[in-house]
């Protein structure tokens, strides 16, 4: 991981740890927010393609941690066990005013189990909640001694941690929300849609089959064929 500056009061030093697509996205908004909130941020850390370009230069590619398919685990193992190890360490040297892990706890929470033994001073954020409320509950209170705050993408999170005996949860938002407006229909797609009718009104395909239509037909043809003789089919 590059080196982030020593701890600064005129310059806030932040690693972002991400590994893996989804959670490099993620990482280069909260890169991007840090940076425009406080433009001396000092950012380092692990991503991907997305973070590097909101400025953060990821010592090794994220697709080392891909596993894919059980034949790849015994290979591909080593090389991941390593990585943890690296980055822990790279974080622990530089000694940033905080960590932020994203997502992928199978990786993200190692390193900051070792960071948290070698350095308790670093407070550390889990952005991303592992999904505790769904299966293993019992990680939610063991989260409590490396991580300080999570930040949940889904809005029950903080309740289910807090039942759960986890560490403290705020909800901040689903990365979603703030592409609704991306997700919207165009004026093209708009305007087709008022002149095409629903599906709803179109004929369903077992109308179809129980009328006897032997092709697709929209709302306005009248030539549909009625089934007069099961034999021909």
């Amino acid at each position: 991981m590059t080196a982030a500056p020593q701890r600064s009061s005129q310059s806030p030093a932040i690693a972002i740890v991400a590994a893996e697509e989804s959670g490099d996205a993620l990482g280069a908004a909260l890169a991007r927010a840090l940076v425009k909130a406080q433009s001396t941020v000092q950012l380092s850390g692990v991503g991907g393609s997305a973070m590097r370009q909101a400025g953060i230069k990821s010592p090794f590619p994220i697709d080392e941690l891909a596993i894919i398919g059980l034949t790849a685990i015994p290979r591909r193992l080593p090389t991941i066990l390593r990585r943890i190890r690296e980055t822990a360490d790279a974080i622990v040297k530089a000694r940033p005013h905080a960590l932020v892990i994203i997502d992928s706890p199978d990786f993200t929470h190692r390193v900051a189990r070792r960071v948290r033994r070698r350095a308790p001073e670093i407070p550390i954020l889990d952005y991303v909640s592992p999904s505790v409320w769904a299966w293993r509950p019992g990680r939610a209170r063991a989260m409590r001694g490396y991580i300080d705050q999570v930040l949940a993408i889904l809005p029950f999170e903080p309740d289910a941690h807090r039942l759960l005996g986890g560490p403290p949860c705020t909800y901040v938002g689903h990365p979603l929300v703030e592409r609704i407006a991306d997700l919207r229909p165009g004026p093209d797609d708009a305007a087709r849609r008022r002149v095409e009718p629903p599906l709803w009104r179109s004929w369903t395909a077992h109308e179809r089959v129980w009328r006897g239509d032997r092709a697709p037909l929209g709302p306005h043809r009248t030539d549909r064929p009625h089934i007069t003789d099961c034999s021909s089919y």
